[in-house]
């Protein structure tokens, strides 16, 4: 059986590589405001009134924390605190675990090695690796759900910019990252790592529909049919793709749908676009056309009382997300 090498559909069926399930720990220098004891005789290596300090994962909720001296390398016995203490407190510094504290590790020779439990190896903690990474872009999710967005934005920014290569680095990863950031409502974040995929490969259908898509849901329109142009070049048969031409066509055509679905007017210029391409589509056959924007809408509708139903739930737990007007990373 031929390994399928597209990327998974942004809220549909999955195919491609699935998860391989290794978020976390997470291990990375953080930064707080405010100094703590150091410890007799060391210096706690800061910039300012911002101090540094070596965070590990050490359960589902708990955290150990320990200073980083001149070199940046972590000393001193560890500190536990929750999940809630390091969202409040600790800002994450990936650029300066990447850029000082992994080479100092290396010059002093100095290694911090752990085990991975759900999976039954030991592994190098100080390392830019997809474990860690992942398990940084899930506290980058917690960030923006406790409403700590500015630091949720800087450490999503921050791994996209990583410079160190390791295995699992490549569209997949990018991807995940951006149907799990349009899931959460941050259709800005999710762009940007649909971007980042692209910078691995061209040639994906599934990967155009997807940044389409995240286009779409800002009301983003000519950016989506570029899109949808380029996943068109790719494959015309995709069936997602041809179900958002044909609801942006609807959309184009009807000012209370748009209304409902919380849409700003579409310009000319895209709805003569989308009703070429519906056109072409279904070869003149109104029929078959009405009843595929039947479906479309019907399936539509279904996706927005899901968003309203979770947005209703996150309003009633008192947490705020960012929507289309948020400020991207």
């Amino acid at each position: 059986m031929s390994k399928d090498t597209h990327v998974s559909l942004d809220g549909r069926n999955r195919s491609g590589r699935t998860s391989k399930g290794c978020v976390g720990p997470v291990c990375c220098i953080f930064s707080t405001a405010k100094s703590r004891n150091p410890g007799k005789g060391t210096t706690l290596r800061g910039q300012g009134r911002v101090h540094y300090w070596l965070v590990r994962q050490v359960g589902e909720d708990g955290y150990a924390v320990r200073g980083v001296d001149g070199d940046f390398l972590p000393f001193g016995e560890e500190s536990l605190i929750s999940a809630d203490d390091l969202i409040n407190h600790y800002t994450a510094e990936v650029a300066v675990f990447e850029e000082r504290m992994l080479p100092s590790a290396r010059r002093h020779n100095y290694q911090l090695v752990g085990t991975d439990r759900a999976h039954g190896y030991r592994r190098s903690l100080l390392a830019i690796d997809e474990a860690n990474v992942r398990g940084l872009f899930e506290l980058g999710q917690e960030y923006i759900i406790a409403r700590r967005m500015a630091k949720g934005r800087a450490l999503l920014g921050e791994l996209l910019r990583v410079k160190t290569p390791f295995p699992g680095k490549d569209q997949f990863l990018f991807n995940e990252f951006g149907i799990s950031l349009r899931k959460l409502g941050h259709f800005e974040g999710a762009v940007v790592c649909y971007r980042r995929a692209l910078k691995y490969t061209d040639r994906d259908d599934h990967l155009f529909y997807n940044l389409a898509r995240a286009y779409y849901e800002q009301g983003q329109w000519w950016d989506c049919m570029n899109e949808l142009s380029h996943c068109f070049g790719l494959d015309p048969d995709l069936p997602v793709a041809r179900d958002l031409v044909i609801l942006i066509h609807a959309l184009a055509g009807n000012t209370a749908l748009r209304l409902r679905y919380n849409k700003p007017p579409i310009p000319e210029g895209v709805a003569r676009r989308a009703a070429v391409l519906c056109e072409n589509l279904f070869d003149a056959d109104e029929q078959a056309h009405a009843r595929a924007r039947t479906q479309t809408l019907r399936t539509e509708e279904k996706n927005v009382e899901g968003a309203e139903h979770a947005a209703d739930e996150r309003r009633d737990k008192g947490l705020w997300l960012p929507g289309r007007d948020a400020v991207g990373m």
